[in-house]
């Protein structure tokens, strides 16, 4: 078994030189508070914290080998949701030189199907960007394309920054103000004076419990896709590659799928990072239309050599209803 180590951002953390007992948010409107828990808060009084936030954070695993202690087989989890928790992320701090997928792996073992309310978070704070990428892909073939708008990632700012995974939904920056890099949550101290747990991590989302539970999994998996057959529903355009320039990016080649017949047209989206999203999308300029590769691309300012990115074709069928895609990494040269 492997034993948790101290890490920068997580429980068990470094922690500030005095709990912090009142947090006072720089944007005017409704805000959430809440915790982030481990085994190094094995203890907490549910009707206590609950009544303070309707949402948490709890550790599952660190690592492919070492489930977290208060982890308890999954009930603090259930314990959560049970006394009315709307909001849970539940995550795994991800342990540079274990393979990604490992990781992934050992992780869906221990969290099975998501419940209504939950995301699951790589906790990403040492490393390689690649061991992130492999963690997310073998979600997706665990539980399917309809998890990616309930994978997050938590990382500290300027290590997001420097391994080219920003911006990412949870951010973490202590000491400072919020971040302007585009995020969901913001963890904002270490040491926070928690009702019902004690002193933890503490985060804030803008808005309210409503509007953050709406942005977790609903419960409902969406239906798999129609076998592929004639009609628009394609599959993945076939053997996509791209080519990126110094603003530029070139769809060198792009074959109709291999099912559905030849769509009418395709769109190319680019995004910073792994995880294609609004908030991730390389410029307002994208999507763009694409007839046919090969098609070069324009517009990427401002984006470091090295960034980490991904281009997505989309088939569009004649009605402009999109239809499979295919999503392409690559990096800023």
């Amino acid at each position: 078994m492997t034993t948790p180590r101290k890490a920068p951002f997580r429980a068990g953390g470094i922690p500030a030189p005095r709990a912090q007992t009142r947090f006072t948010p720089g944007q005017a409107g409704p805000a959430v508070l809440f915790a982030d828990v481990s085994e190094f808060q094995p203890n907490i009084d549910d009707p206590v914290y609950l009544g303070w936030s309707k949402a948490a954070a709890i550790r599952a695993a660190y690592g492919d080998q070492h489930d977290d202690r208060a982890w308890y087989n999954g009930q603090r989890r259930s314990a959560l949701h049970d006394g009315g928790a709307r909001f849970l992320a539940i995550y795994q701090y991800l342990v540079s030189g274990q393979d990604g997928a490992a990781q992934a792996d050992a992780m869906h073992g221990l969290v099975g199907e998501l419940r209504p309310g939950e995301v699951i978070t790589p906790d990403f704070e040492e490393g390689q960007h690649a061991m992130l990428t492999a963690w997310y892909n073998r979600m997706i073939s665990l539980y399917g394309p309809w998890i990616r708008p309930y994978l997050w990632t938590y990382s500290g700012l300027f290590f997001a920054a420097a391994q080219g995974a920003a911006p990412v939904e949870w951010v973490a920056a202590y000491g400072q103000a919020e971040p302007e890099v585009p995020h969901k949550l913001w963890q904002f101290t270490s040491a926070f004076q928690v009702p019902g747990v004690g002193v933890a991590d503490c985060n804030i989302f803008h808005g309210t419990i409503d509007e953050l539970a709406a942005l977790a999994f609903q419960g409902t998996a969406p239906a798999p896709p129609p076998p592929p057959g004639p009609g628009p529903a394609f599959s993945q355009p076939q053997h996509v590659t791209v080519n990126a320039g110094d603003t530029t990016v070139e769809v060198l080649t792009c074959d109709a799928p291999a099912h559905g017949g030849p769509p009418d047209h395709y769109t190319v989206d680019v995004f910073t990072g792994s995880y294609p999203s609004d908030a991730t999308r390389a410029d307002d300029s994208y999507p763009r239309y694409m007839a046919a590769a090969p098609k070069t691309f324009g517009s990427l300012q401002n984006i470091a050599s090295g960034t980490h990115m991904t281009c997505r074709v989309v088939a569009v069928d004649r009605a402009g209803n999109l239809s499979a895609y295919t999503d392409v990494p690559f990096e800023m040269p």
